[in-house]
């Protein structure tokens, strides 16, 4: 006759078997206090060298001038990607800087940006600012299919890469050609953009680089905002001198936040590696008592209670696997 094994589960086995429900759990409560309870708490780091390059980039273009944003994702990153767009048009408005946004990755794009800057330019008007106008500050140009044809085609002739695109002018009737906003109307070719700036969650990076790099990146003008998971093979780019800044992920955003707030002298550049020095002598200030943390800060400190979880769960994982296997013995 079989015998049946009527005792429970060994601690070990209980300490492997915790049901994916439970995990779910724990994760959803562990997130929950840093962004219920702990927000804008404190984090320590030191800001990298292709973030503070990016800053010092953004806040040393001219003002009136226009730069080019390739606004590549949509909400399915809006963890980093939406901190990112939000960081960089916050230095961009508060520097009277135009902006031309377009993508060529997923035609829901355009209207996550238009989204976006609605609830930017509500948080202006509660700070008493000026809100950032359609036609004379910023353009929606929209979806262009084909990233490798849209690129080549703005490499070649930006005025005909986006003929035929219109807008309405504020208090008029009937739309005009984008050419003759503010925002376009000293814009003859690529190189006269003052920065292109790539917010991608895509390979609308990498095709950037392919098509443009030639005409923008001698001139220290083209940077990219990128995923977390995309920050190693863009960094390439970047240590390579073809990127004038760089964003990885959450991380970047936070560092981009975090120097918005206190300036390019965060932290110390006396106690900073030897890769800072060609900033020791060019100190900016940010915008100290404006709204400059926002998803970097929020999210940041959760991301690291969410490792934080994840390392606990494979010690425990481990530790029941070592005590199964010795009882075994």
């Amino acid at each position: 006759m079989a015998q049946v094994e009527t005792g429970g589960k060994t601690l070990g086995e209980k300490m492997q078997s915790l049901s994916k429900n439970m995990l779910y759990l724990v994760l959803v409560a562990v997130i929950s206090i840093p962004l219920l309870f702990m927000k804008g708490c404190p984090v320590p780091g030191k800001p990298e060298e292709p973030t503070i390059e990016l800053f010092y980039r953004l806040m040393t273009i001219p003002e009136g001038s226009t730069v080019l944003l390739s606004s590549d994702w949509t909400n399915s990153t809006r963890g980093e990607s939406a901190g990112q767009f939000e960081a960089l048009m916050r230095i961009l408005m508060r520097r009277n800087v135009k902006v031309c946004i377009f993508t060529s990755a997923d035609p829901q794009a355009p209207q996550v940006a238009r989204d976006e800057m609605l609830v930017l330019n509500a948080e202006r008007v509660k700070e008493g600012e000026k809100p950032y106008e359609q036609w004379n500050d910023y353009l929606v140009l929209g979806y262009f299919p084909n990233a490798e044809g849209t690129l080549n085609a703005i490499r070649a002739n930006v005025r005909k890469a986006f003929a035929g695109r219109k807008k309405l002018p504020p208090g008029e009737t009937n739309p005009r050609d984008v050419f003759e906003s503010p925002v376009l109307q000293n814009i003859q070719k690529v190189e006269d953009f003052s920065m292109v700036v790539v917010v991608t969650a895509s390979k609308t990076s990498n095709i950037t680089l392919e098509r443009l790099s030639d005409k923008i990146s001698a001139q220290g003008k083209l940077a990219m905002m990128v995923t977390g998971v995309m920050g190693p093979e863009t960094q390439v780019y970047y240590s390579s001198g073809q990127l004038s800044g760089l964003s990885k992920g959450l991380k970047g955003v936070f560092e981009l936040e975090q120097m918005m707030e206190k300036g390019l002298n965060y932290p110390s550049f006396d106690e900073a590696p030897i890769r800072y020095e060609k900033y020791k002598d060019k100190p900016l200030q940010g915008f100290p008592g404006k709204t400059n943390a926002g998803k970097g800060t929020a999210y940041y400190p959760t991301l690291h209670f969410a490792l934080g979880l994840l390392i606990v769960a494979v010690i425990v994982g481990n530790i029941g696997m070592a005590l199964s296997r010795r009882r075994a013995a």
